[in-house]
């Protein structure tokens, strides 16, 4: 079997937050609730009613997760032998992950109810474990956070749901912070001997000889020496 690319873990993000609302829903007897992961405009919500959007409208670098005074890591393999590699990289890059969440119904009434279990589902798992995580782009003892963000100020709102031609709605923001693993590795080979030299330092010195400099040279030359 192929391993899946380290890179997919953006989208198995979205797939895993995805997930975590549907059973939530079910849970609560909502079992035709639609997750739709495109920009929450009618046409994508069209046919699907009742639908969450989960929306990822925002991916930027993750500022608590960026220490400028590392550059690499070490990795360590194992081989089926037995035997263990160790080999240098770049450093893991956090990306934060911010998500729209919002809710479309027949009626403002149960777009309300949904918004609350999305709201109850996010509060009651904030770490979510490899067997809630959907794919394999996560390391076996990775662990998602998810968190809910404040609110939004008017003016990004307006722009935002103007920008989708929509009335400004209810809706939810939550954030997480994933990495991204370089693949490119070197190979890193521990320091085995190390030979240590001792000096006295007040004992004295040895004469050196040294010959004559080069200007000395040239002088003795031109004296016929």
């Amino acid at each position: 079997m192929t391993a899946t690319p380290q890179h997919h873990i953006i989208r198995e993000t979205s797939d895993s937050l995805s997930r975590l609302l549907q059973e939530e829903f079910r849970r609560a007897g909502y079992k035709r609730v639609h997750i739709v992961d495109q920009a929450p405009k009618p046409d994508a919500i069209e046919g699907k009613l009742p639908a969450v959007s989960v929306y990822l409208y925002q991916v930027s670098l993750d500022t608590e997760g960026v220490d400028g005074n590392v550059h690499s890591e070490l990795v360590t393999i194992q081989r089926e032998d037995g035997s263990i590699e160790e080999y240098r990289r770049r450093r893991r890059l956090w990306i934060r992950l911010d998500y729209l969440v919002s809710t479309w119904a027949q009626t403002p009434e149960d777009e309300q109810l949904l918004l609350g279990l999305a709201i109850r589902a996010i509060m009651e798992n904030p770490s979510m474990g490899r067997e809630k995580l959907r794919g394999g782009s996560f390391d076996d003892d990775f662990k998602l956070h998810v968190l809910l963000s404040t609110r939004l100020d008017e003016g990004t709102l307006a722009r935002f749901w103007g920008s989708l031609n929509q009335p400004i709605r209810p809706a939810i923001q939550a954030w997480t912070a994933v990495p991204i693993v370089p693949e490119e590795m070197e190979p890193f080979t521990r320091v085995q001997e190390r030979q240590l030299g001792f000096r006295d330092l007040n004992s004295p010195q040895s004469p050196t000889e040294t010959g004559p400099t080069s200007e000395e040279t040239v002088r003795r030359q031109l004296e016929g020496r």
